[in-house]
């Protein structure tokens, strides 16, 4: 059974490469990051390096910026106004400014309610349509994305000139992405470029080599970040050299459409195969951390079972990538509530695959794969989980295993991380109310 990721099923959206990095800003200890006027960002460990007009002497939130923007690039953000002001402008500064902090932890849903009721109480600030675009073009609606940087553009003033001629530029990437998803764009027969590294062999879709003079280069870096991480996190590799084909995202449809039921937008079958965006950017890059992990648990185990611990991992390598944590405190709390109403789904269900789950119940069960994979992650050290899969791959069954690498068995597992569920949200208890005295008459 070929490993594959339903679109938008849980995964915070990756933010995009795509985004101009802040004018200036300085990192912990004495490193400096600057863009130049050409649009060209420098680091350096020399301050004497740094121009004087890119100095700074406000340092931020430096990991914040790193989880938002997986070191890729950052929007414009207006500065969140002091005290408690409730006019529309500042209403609108705060709901911008939280949007950004919601995309950071993974809040899709909860950052785009902020920026659509921003661009409601004032159509007229930039910065809610810049953030729209952003995510309408990581879920390929690129008509959309495109209407939101028109509005940008039309109410961004001289203050943004570096962000309007960013979005200028966006504008047309987003015509090659939109041209490449397109379906129905006459194509002849699927043509394959190829390209080498020590531990990678791919092909690319003609059309991204086409569009994309460094795709090979990027893809390849890509994945050798991906393999980096995940022997740091598990301590795995493949054992040759593995090969991975990039299609554009309507060549991609028209070679597999008829193999899933669902969409997809990416599986392996012995070899990664994605769908790309015209640009690689931090969405291909999110995905390739995903799909890789997959191939790997798969070299190692020998299949794709328990599901929910191959999932789990293939979520939490993506999430790296993203520079996000591993779950958030809202995924949590869904999940909380879920145990409490006991519509928790065991993990022994889980294993075989996801299969035969409502909408709503494999959401639920991509957040416990992953806060259960968490809750692993924090019982063990990386021998411990290179261990566990090897002794997968080695025979032995996910019990067996389990108790070797933990003591617990998976049912064990299953109620452990239930535990440290309700143990973070523990129950409100009500302060008993005075007795109302009756008044005399």
């Amino acid at each position: 059974m070929s490993i594959h990721r339903i679109i938008g099923c849980l995964a915070p959206l990756a933010l995009a490469a795509w985004l101009v990095v802040a004018p200036s800003l300085q990192l912990h200890g004495e490193t400096f990051i600057w863009v130049d006027d050409d649009g060209i960002t420098h680091f350096s460990d020399d301050p004497d390096a740094v121009p004087n007009a890119k100095r700074s002497s406000r340092a931020p939130d430096v990991d914040r910026l790193r989880a938002l923007w997986g070191n890729d690039r950052l929007g414009p953000i207006p500065q969140t106004p002091r005290g408690g002001s409730s006019s529309q402008k500042d209403r609108v500064i705060r709901l911008v400014a939280g949007a950004v902090d919601d995309l950071g932890r993974g809040e899709t849903a909860r950052a785009l309610a902020a920026l659509r009721s921003a661009v409601r109480i004032d159509p007229s600030r930039p910065e809610p349509y810049w953030y729209l675009a952003l995510v309408d073009r990581q879920r390929g609606r690129y008509a959309s994305a495109t209407k939101h940087l028109d509005s940008f553009l039309s109410t961004a003033g001289p203050e943004l000139d570096r962000w309007r001629s960013s979005a200028r530029r966006r504008l047309a990437l987003l015509e090659d992405e939109r041209r490449l998803a397109d379906e129905t764009v006459s194509r002849g027969p699927l043509r394959l470029v190829a390209a080498e590294s020590q531990h990678f062999s791919i092909q690319m879709d003609s059309e991204l080599s086409e569009v994309s003079a460094d795709y090979a280069s990027t893809a390849l870096g890509y994945l050798d970040d991906a393999r980096q991480q995940v022997s740091q996190t598990v301590g795995v590799e493949p054992l040759e050299p593995l090969g991975v084909v990039f299609y554009g995202r309507a060549a991609y449809t028209k070679a597999f459409s008829h193999r899933f039921s669902f969409q997809t937008v990416g599986f392996f079958d012995g070899r990664i195969h994605v769908s790309s965006p015209a640009h690689p950017s931090g969405e291909l890059r999110s995905l390739l951390f995903h799909e890789y992990t997959h191939a790997v648990f798969r070299d190692r185990t020998g299949g794709d079972r328990p599901y929910w611990l191959n999932e789990g991992l293939a979520e939490q390598i993506e999430r790296m990538a993203r520079h996000q944590p591993p779950s958030t405190r809202s995924e949590r709390a869904s999940l909380r509530r879920r145990i409490l109403a006991h519509n928790w789904i065991p993990l022994r269900r889980l294993a075989p695959s996801f299969s035969g789950l409502s909408n709503e119940d494999a959401r639920a069960a991509y957040l416990e794969a992953v806060v259960s994979v968490e809750w692993i992650d924090s019982k063990t050290d990386r021998e411990q989980r290179r261990r566990l899969l090897e002794r997968i791959g080695a025979g032995l069954s996910t019990d067996q295993a389990l108790y070797e690498a933990l003591g617990l068995d998976t049912e064990g597992v299953d109620r452990a991380v239930q535990q440290q569920i309700l143990s973070e949200f523990p129950e409100v208890v009500e302060e008993p109310q005075p007795a109302v005295r009756p008044t005399s008459s």
